[in-house]
């Protein structure tokens, strides 16, 4: 007696762990080639980050000498200070970014640089940016507080609920002329 047996038809193998294993594949090389990179000095590459246009410019008109920090070509810097002479007055300007202070607020503001100090009491109005409030103080002008402009890498600016700095190098290269400007006017 013979059996007869029936066979099934035959299913197609299930493609999804061909699939994996050629993502893994493509994952493997890509990890290796990322580590070569690595390797050999190389960082991987990554998205540019925006270059900071913002430098130091002296501006005078027929009564003000003044240094700001912001980016050319803009009307309102991030940072000035500004002398007159006449009066006898300093002036510093500074944006700040802070939910901690609104505008007609009296807020205390220090500058920093190296191991310089410089408490001002400053009142605030809006700003040309939405959610920027400026900070403005003003007081006499005498050429020890331009040293603050001189001392230090950095001025680092702190108001209530925030903190800004500013690099101090193309501040230093036009220091000379500011002072000038200030003190040779009286």
């Amino acid at each position: 007696m013979q059996q007869h047996l029936q066979s099934k038809p035959a299913r197609p193998a299930p493609r999804w762990p061909l699939i994996a294993f050629a993502l893994a594949l493509s994952l493997s090389s890509a990890v290796a080639a990322a580590t070569g990179e690595a390797a050999k000095g190389k960082a991987p590459k990554r998205a540019d980050s925006p270059k900071d246009n913002r430098v130091w410019l002296l501006a005078r008109t027929d009564e003000t000498t003044s240094l700001r920090f912001g980016a050319p070509g803009i009307g309102d810097p991030v940072f000035a200070v500004a002398c007159q002479p006449g009066a006898g007055l300093l002036q510093f300007t500074v944006e700040v970014a802070s939910t901690k202070i609104r505008s007609g607020d009296g807020v205390a503001l220090s500058l920093a640089a190296g191991k310089r100090r410089l408490e001002l009491a400053a009142s605030t109005f809006r700003g040309a940016t939405d959610g920027l409030v400026v900070a403005e103080a003003a007081v006499s002008l005498e050429d020890r507080v331009l040293d603050l402009f001189a001392d230090g890498e950095t001025l680092t600016v702190r108001a209530p609920g925030t903190t800004a700095s500013f690099p101090l190098a193309g501040a230093r290269a036009k220091l000379p002329d500011f002072r000038k400007g200030c003190l040779t006017r009286r």
